[in-house]
């Protein structure tokens, strides 16, 4: 059973070998590799990054669209009123600044003021010991004079007034200082306050204009510029309707800069170069070839699209090679197949 199996799995081997054998022998009269390839071009798909209704299309399907131009444009009143809002609050958040920033500059005001009140309280307390001072010791010889019989005792009493009012003096003095350093340490304490309001009024500053730039990349975001310029080859909605994020709005293709991609047998890659000058034919465009030239070889062997399942022979493995149309003429398209003629390297 077994090889009646075999024996026609064998012929069909045999007759690839042959196939292959004979087609590349017929390459080799005319030095040429006979393959296939697609055509391909730069191609973007244009989509939306949030939802939204589309207000602006700018075109249709074969329109050719410049670099940079607005292609679409998506409703944008509310996203508007939030970035309005947004440059609100930042004014708002930047008079918060000013206020802290005036805080900070009243309170060293008070505090330089309060310094000097202070050194102003200590040359009284120190005059006002002196004084004190003094009034103790006339009052001590007035009464010493008094006990001797030399003074009266009114001058001995005016003595002693003298004293109880310098004593006064003195503590009011003291007194004073004490309000001085309060003060001044209230004024301290209102320049650490208005500091730590400061640098929350430039925290909710920063945290405004985070907030206007995020609905300014909102508002951007409803914007749709094509990157490239090219064609529009597909158009998936219309003015009015509302789409959603990543969805394909429009395709655009720039068919001014075409090339073709083939995949080429490994067996078959050691015969190509770069640079070579290829013949490309579709079979819908009679009469007309177009040239390319070679402009990259794959460095990476990629598995064929096709796998072969014969016995005894590993998977197709290929290389990719790009060639670079050199006049399109605007005749082929994206996605045609086209038959591919390139010169065997000797």
């Amino acid at each position: 059973m077994k090889k009646l199996i075999l024996i026609p799995l064998a012929v069909i081997v045999l007759i690839g070998i042959i196939l292959l054998f004979i087609f590349f022998k017929k390459g080799e009269k005319d030095n040429l590799l006979h393959t296939t390839g697609i055509v391909e071009g730069t191609e973007v798909n244009l989509s939306a990054k949030a939802a939204g209704k589309i207000s602006e299309l700018c075109c249709k399907e074969g329109d050719v669209v410049k670099e940079g131009n607005v292609v679409i444009r998506l409703e944008s009143d509310d996203i508007t009123a939030s970035v309005k809002q947004a440059r609100a609050g930042i004014e708002r958040a930047k008079a918060e600044v000013n206020v802290s920033e005036s805080a900070i500059e009243n309170s060293k005001a008070n505090i330089e003021s309060a310094e000097a009140e202070v050194k102003n309280a200590e040359a009284d307390v120190e005059r006002a010991r002196a004084q004190m001072e003094e009034a103790k010791r006339q009052m001590e010889r007035a009464s010493a004079l008094y006990k001797d019989g030399f003074i009266s005792k009114e001058d001995f009493d005016l003595k002693t007034t003298n004293y109880d009012t310098a004593v006064s003096g003195h503590e009011a003095s003291k007194a004073k200082l004490r309000a001085s350093i309060s003060k001044k340490d209230a004024a301290a304490a209102q320049l650490n306050t208005s500091i730590s309001q400061l640098y929350s009024s430039k925290a909710r500053l920063k945290e405004a204009e985070a907030g206007f730039l995020y609905q300014m990349a909102r508002l951007n975001d409803t914007i749709i510029k094509a990157p490239i310029s090219g064609t529009v080859v597909f158009k998936a909605a219309e003015k009015g309707e509302i789409v959603s994020p990543g969805i394909t709005i429009l395709t655009i293709v720039d068919l001014n800069n075409l090339w073709v991609r083939v995949d080429m047998e490994e067996t078959l890659i050691g015969h190509v170069e770069l640079g070579a000058e290829a013949i490309i034919k579709a079979e819908g465009i009679t009469n007309r070839t177009f040239k390319g030239k070679i402009s990259e070889i794959g460095r990476y062997a990629e598995f064929a699209t096709q796998r072969d399942v014969t016995h005894g022979r590993q998977d197709i493995k290929t290389f990719r090679l790009k060639i670079r149309l050199e006049d399109n003429a605007g005749m082929l398209k994206p996605g045609m197949t086209v038959n591919v003629d390139i010169p065997i390297k000797r």
